[in-house]
Parts: C-alpha cells; structure tokens; sequence
C-alpha cells in the first residue's frame, strides 16, 4: 500500500470516527454529553466575601470597583437606588431571559442569591453563574455576579457575555419601568393678530 493511500484512509477513518461523535452527542443530548463526560455543571455557590478566581481565562466577576474586596472584577457594577429584593427579583427574571438554556438551581429572595448554570446556544457548554444583591452603605443595593465555565482553559468570551447581558438586561427592565423626567416645555410662537 502507497504512503498516499494509507495518509487517506486514516483520514477517511478519523473523517467518519469524528461523524459518528457528533452524531452521538447530539442524539443523547448535548447537555446530557457534557454532564457524561465532565459531571454535573453546578458548581457550587460563589462566596462573595472571599472573592477567588479560577486562575484560568473562563471566568468573570463583576462587582462594585471599591467594595470587591481584592476580587479584581472584570466589570465594574453600579449603585442601584432601589431596595436588595426589588433589584433581587428584576435579575431573577432577567437570568430566566439569558441567551441559551438557563437552569436555575438556587434562588434565595431572603438572603437575595441566586445561581443559574447557563449552557451557551450552540454547543451547550455549561457556566454556573452566581449573584448576589446586597445593601449598599448610604441605601440602594449593589449587584455581585459571577461566571465560571465548567469546561476548559478559556471561555471564548462567554461569561463575559452572560455578565453583561445580565447587567444590561437589568438596566433595560429599570429603564423601563422608570418614566424619564420630561424635558422642560418652550413657549411657542405668540399667535397672529
């Protein structure tokens, strides 16, 4: 057999090898694959007081800038003028809303915490995702979130992207419900005579 025509059924066998893979994960679920492989894709509650990091680029925190108590956040959140339950139940809806399946596996609205495993929308590759509301000093509440991936050395940004879509997501719903303050009317032409 030619050097040539062995280089082409080795391909040819890895060809079909890497098929009947992909067929088999999406028959038994890609979720179920995942899990199969890697065991369950809850990771477990985020401690928020001790923030530490994967030390691998498939995680992202976001916090207030002066109060993440050396977590070093990736997103810096805001002050929000509103209550921790009322802020609490708006990001509950929200996670719900996220891109890809969301699974919550952890709500609490009397301590206001929250953890999700988020799958992305191709691949279902699972992220716990992790909040927390609390009380900010002076009133309102700050938001603290957590992303980390299951699977991998890198995220290809998608915790990053759950953050922000969350974040942006709870600052779409306020905006909605908060009425913008009316613009101060001008006087119009005087009427002819």
């Amino acid at each position: 057999m030619s050097p040539l025509r062995f280089l082409g059924l080795v391909l040819a066998a890895l060809l079909g090898a890497f098929l009947l893979l992909v067929l088999a994960f999406n028959t038994y679920g890609r979720e179920a694959s995942w899990e199969a492989v890697f065991g369950s894709p809850d990771l477990g509650p985020y401690d928020f007081s001790v923030p530490s990091r994967t030390g691998k680029l498939n995680d992202t925190l976001a916090c207030p800038a002066d109060d993440c108590q050396k977590g070093i956040p990736d997103v810096e959140t805001r002050r929000y003028d509103l209550a921790p339950a009322t802020l609490f139940a708006v990001a509950e809806k929200v996670v719900k809303r996220l891109p890809g399946k969301v699974r919550v596996v952890g709500a609490n609205p009397v301590n206001t915490r929250l953890r999700a495993i988020v799958f992305s929308p191709v691949l279902r590759m699972p992220s716990t995702l992790s909040l927390m509301v609390a009380p900010a000093r002076g009133g309102g509440s700050f938001l603290y979130v957590y992303s980390r991936s299951q699977i991998g050395y890198y995220d290809l940004g998608r915790n990053t992207a759950n953050v922000v879509a969350l974040i942006s997501g709870i600052n779409a719903e306020l905006a909605a419900v908060t009425p913008a303050p009316l613009a101060p009317t001008q006087p119009g032409p005087a009427p002819a005579k």
